[in-house]
């Protein structure tokens, strides 16, 4: 588990909150199940020919325990892949158990051979005597296959671990300068000044949901909704600015929140405040763009009408966007039920500037992104 943490939330669409206490509740679980444990306390005998009931300690362990926790369908899915592969038969048989998939690696538990020669097999199990196979017997070289993780997962871990490293040496320049050089406090008051600048002019919600007020075309609706969201984020962003300005200038004292910030905008990172409507790895120059471009869309088409082609990367939901798709779909006088619709997908072989008319059904999109693959034009 330790060399797990190497990898961390790598494998999982959504990082979750693990700890201590579910790894106590579920090695619990596996002593009772195993007989290990007996009223709480260890046993003095257990069977070991004893058929172990693998499928309710897989249900306990995936679904209720650490299954509690995970709110993705596809997690859900992988955990229980993991249960099903670990917590079997396979886990107490005479050949041992490894993780699947490591076969040609020395992970695993200590050959028979050794076990019998052992001069104390109760001392077998000791910590010392752990340490002691680690060190010298097992790989020094964690793979990322003996954790489940596709290969690719140790470029992930390790892009990852540098950027953790520059942004400690990053964190650790000096905060203050000479006289004669420009100080944090006056670089971020440029930035400040540049970012309310460029910061788009909002769009009035009330006025939007006016203009709809007849029109029950549920793409107008996630319309609204999508606006509402830059609007929050703009309204934070907007108000950081303002903050942090006046605590530049000795107004109101700056929390250590707005020092938080100040410190994103001096090392050009967006700050934490400002993540939470859509994801992005982009340095705070780029996002900030991003941001007018991502606006730019939404308001034109409030402006104007629908687009002809959505770029689908520009919501901060886009599976609103998609049930939206289905529920104009499914009203149609000749539609089927939602929950019985599906997409299909059509290339179109179009630059998106040659697009100048609506789909018949769904939508055009674009700023599809596939991850772990590439697009061939050719074929």
């Amino acid at each position: 588990m330790i060399e797990r943490k190497k990898f961390k939330t790598l494998g999982w669409n959504v990082s979750y909150a693990f700890n201590d206490s579910d790894y106590s509740v579920c090695e619990d679980l596996l002593a009772i199940y195993m007989g290990r444990l007996k009223d709480g306390k260890p046993a003095d005998t257990y069977d070991k020919r004893a058929a172990l009931p693998w499928q309710a300690i897989q249900y306990l362990i995936a679904e209720a325990n650490y299954g509690g926790r995970i709110t993705d369908d596809r997690d859900r899915r992988l955990i229980k892949v993991y249960a099903k592969e670990i917590f079997n038969e396979t886990l107490i048989t005479a050949e041992k158990w490894k993780p699947p998939g490591t076969d040609d690696l020395t992970y695993g538990y200590p050959a028979d051979e050794q076990n019998a020669k052992h001069p104390d097999q109760a001392a077998l199990f000791t910590p010392d005597f752990f340490y002691d196979e680690v060190l010298n017997k097992m790989e020094s070289i964690d793979y990322p296959i003996a954790f489940g993780q596709h290969v690719n997962a140790e470029i992930t871990s390790q892009i990852l671990d540098s950027n953790e490293l520059l942004d400690s040496i990053l964190s650790l320049q000096p905060q203050k300068v000479s006289a004669d050089g420009e100080s944090r406090e006056d670089k971020v008051m440029k930035l400040i000044n540049d970012l309310q600048e460029n910061v788009p002019t909002q769009v009035d919600v009330g006025v939007l949901k006016y203009k709809f007020r007849n029109d029950e075309n549920p793409l107008n609706v996630v319309l609204v909704q999508e606006i509402s969201r830059y609007n929050i984020l703009l309204n934070v962003l907007l108000s950081s600015l303002d903050q942090l300005d006046k605590g530049i200038r000795g107004f109101v004292v700056i929390s250590p929140e707005l020092e938080s910030v100040m410190q994103s905008l001096y090392e050009n990172k967006v700050p934490k405040q400002w993540g939470f409507a859509f994801f992005s790895l982009k340095p705070l120059a780029v996002w900030i763009r991003d941001l007018n471009e991502r606006y730019k869309f939404f308001a034109d088409w409030a402006a104007k009408s629908a687009p002809y082609v959505f770029w689908i990367s520009a919501f901060t939901y886009p599976t609103g966007f998609t049930t939206s798709l289905l529920q104009r779909f499914s009203r149609k006088p000749n539609g089927a039920p939602i929950d019985k619709l599906e997409f299909d997908f059509i290339p179109i072989p179009k630059a998106l500037k040659d697009v100048n008319e609506h789909a018949k059904d769904g939508a055009y999109i674009t700023g599809l992104y596939l991850e772990g693959a590439k697009w061939n034009f050719e074929k």
